[in-house]
């Protein structure tokens, strides 16, 4: 059904409706009566005012009225219907989401039980705009009641995390990518964080030099104590406060295999790179 091609029939059953953007005048305009909520002059007061309320939030909303859930929605859910968009005002949700028909079904079930539903990243594949397409959102559904006081549908608050969720998967791909490669690297690699140079990582090679000593989470005087008499902290230090690198070439340090031990001499090149 069309909602721009049928023609208010009675304008005075519109006062309870706020201008609402491009849904207060389709709802205007919609020949409720092909519908079984009826004309607008009939509708129940608790359906007049959770359609007046959900026309002025800037939230995605969409009520789902009765026991076949008769969608109403607002300008926000319109954007995230796509192409839907007009054709979902007025039709049962079954039909106007038939990819989700049984997510809706146990929507359904469940708010006009009285119960209420809330999902977080919920993914579901949905047709919006001509095509199959996964998507993201933050879902939460209430029960709506009617004059008697017992639920008569449902009202979702529909967030779309899309953009956001695959950013996240995206930064989470390059940091496994990162980490991959760090552990892998031949040569003699950590990441030291704050003032104190707390080790946040610190790759096989490097561990095997310094003895698999534990110094994830450690500050590298705790760690590694023997390096600040030979002035590793002080070099690091001035990295810190600089943002200038440190490109050390055949330089001497000793370290200890096992603490307690005596110190091992090694000639290193490195570099003392700062992250921002």
């Amino acid at each position: 059904m069309d909602p721009a091609a049928h023609p208010a029939p009675d304008v005075s059953s519109h006062v309870f409706l706020p201008d609402g953007g491009e849904l207060g005048a389709l709802i205007r305009r919609f020949d409720w009566s092909q519908t079984t909520l009826g004309p607008l002059a009939g509708w129940p007061a608790s359906l007049k005012t959770v359609t007046a309320m959900l026309l002025l939030s800037p939230t995605p909303i969409v009520l789902l009225w009765g026991e076949r859930g008769i969608m109403i929605y607002n300008d926000a859910y319109s954007v995230f219907a796509g192409s839907r968009h007009p054709q979902l005002l007025g039709s049962e949700v079954r039909e106007g989401w038939p990819e989700v028909a049984d997510f809706n079904d146990n929507v359904m079930k469940v708010g006009l039980a009285g119960g209420t539903l809330s999902y977080k990243d919920q993914e579901l594949v949905l047709y919006r705009n001509g095509r199959p397409e996964r998507a993201w959102m933050n879902l939460d559904y209430s029960p709506v009641f009617d004059d008697q006081a017992q639920p008569a549908g449902v009202i979702a608050l529909v967030v779309e995390t899309t953009e956001r969720v695959l950013a996240e998967r995206e930064l989470q791909g390059q940091q496994a990518r990162l980490q991959e490669m760090f552990e892998q690297a031949p040569g003699l690699m950590a990441m030291l964080r704050g003032p104190e140079h707390v080790f946040e990582m610190a790759n096989p090679a490097y561990l095997r030099v310094v003895g698999e000593r534990d110094v994830i989470g450690k500050p590298v005087r705790e760690a590694l104590p023997e390096v600040e008499r030979q002035g590793f902290i002080d070099i690091l230090d001035r990295v810190y406060r600089s943002g200038t690198a440190f490109v050390g070439s055949g330089i001497r340090i000793g370290l200890q295999r096992t603490q307690g031990e005596a110190e091992e001499e090694r000639l290193l090149d490195f570099v003392f790179q700062p992250v921002t």
